[in-house]
């Protein structure tokens, strides 16, 4: 099969001759339709979640073409999308819907299994989620981008009525945007430095955004808020102002999530004080296993939308120039996607 292959450089490296997988008695082997690249892509490039070499690639949507002698749950034909995590499948985390905190997690296109820069790849059973005809593959490609998101606000709620304050407005602010717009948010404030991406994110659905390069955030969410804050504050750009931020314009009594990754080691000021006094509840996450199916469902009645996600396509010859792209993060830039077959 062909795959772009990170063999430890900076660069993928195609190959039209890469090993197809083989299908183990739980698992299934897909073919690719369509891969999301995600940024995360960089940091593994960067060696900063295993060694190579590795087939890189965690949004996948594909057809399901075998399947183990042990599979059940679902069968060859199917158009399904892959949750990533890999787990024992049998500690208190995995059987309470929080696989993603087993001690023995990976993921499919993390070290050491190979994801979805490829024409197949293999994932386990209990991975897998169907998605109707309705749904394109290059929507399925990038579902996965959106479901972290979305997961969280299943995981901690958003009341109706309540204003929700998120900084960023990337694909996860954009999908932070959408989902607490879905379960019922009152006003949504978005804010970012950047004016087209603000523009992007009234789009999507927001009632205020503010540009925290021109204008004074705090003073700003107040007058929006009424001097209260936030009812909801969230944080999905990972830089340590913002982090920072999320907690000081929470409103008192109200929540925080802290969505993005810093990069590196930063120096965070974290405003402990102000916690405890204000009584907030501050909250971290990743992932949600069981946001999967509500969010595919959501996506099908047109009630979120991830097909304006995807701004661009290549195929695993061109990879390279989509990863530049996303190193590079120009303004019109939501997500890339991959075509194996082409």
């Amino acid at each position: 099969m062909k795959a772009a292959v990170w063999d430890g450089s900076d660069i993928l490296k195609f190959d039209p001759d890469y090993p197809d997988p083989v299908c183990r008695d739980d698992w299934v082997v897909i073919k690719v339709m369509s891969a999301g690249i995600c940024a995360t892509d960089l940091h593994i490039m960067r060696g900063e979640f295993g060694e190579p070499p590795l087939i890189m690639g965690h949004e996948i949507c594909g057809i399901i073409t075998d399947i183990g002698s042990r599979v059940e749950s679902c069968g060859v034909g199917d158009r399904v999308v892959v949750e990533t995590a890999v787990s024992c499948g049998h500690c208190r985390y995995c059987e309470s819907g929080q696989k993603h905190l087993c001690s023995e997690c990976h993921e499919v296109g993390f070290p050491p299994h190979n994801g979805g820069y490829a024409q197949y790849v293999t994932a386990p059973a209990n991975c897998i989620h169907r998605i109707p005809d309705s749904m394109s593959w290059d929507e399925g490609g990038v579902l996965e981008a959106a479901l972290c998101p979305f997961g969280l606000i299943c995981r901690y709620g958003v009341k109706p009525g309540e204003t929700v304050l998120i900084q960023g407005t990337g694909v996860a602010g954009l999908s932070f945007l959408q989902s607490v717009k879905a379960l019922g948010a009152g006003k949504v404030i978005v804010a970012a430095r950047n004016p087209y991406r603000l523009e992007q994110a009234l789009r999507f659905g927001a009632d205020t955004a503010i540009n925290t390069k021109t204008e004074n955030l705090y003073d700003r969410v107040m007058e929006e808020t009424g001097g209260l804050g936030a009812d909801l504050s969230i944080d999905s750009a990972g830089a340590p102002v913002t982090i920072e931020q999320a907690v000081k314009l929470a409103a008192p009594g109200g929540r925080c999530i802290l969505y993005g990754l810093p990069d590196g080691d930063p120096d965070i000021h974290f405003p402990v004080k102000e916690i405890i006094m204000k009584q907030l509840t501050v909250m971290g996450g990743t992932n949600n296993q069981l946001a999967w199916d509500p969010l595919i469902e959501l996506i099908a009645e047109g009630r979120f939308d991830v097909k304006s996600y995807v701004t661009g396509h290549c195929t695993l010859e061109t990879v390279n120039e989509a990863v530049r792209e996303v190193r590079a993060h120009p303004d019109h830039l939501i997500k890339t996607v991959i075509h194996p077959w082409e």
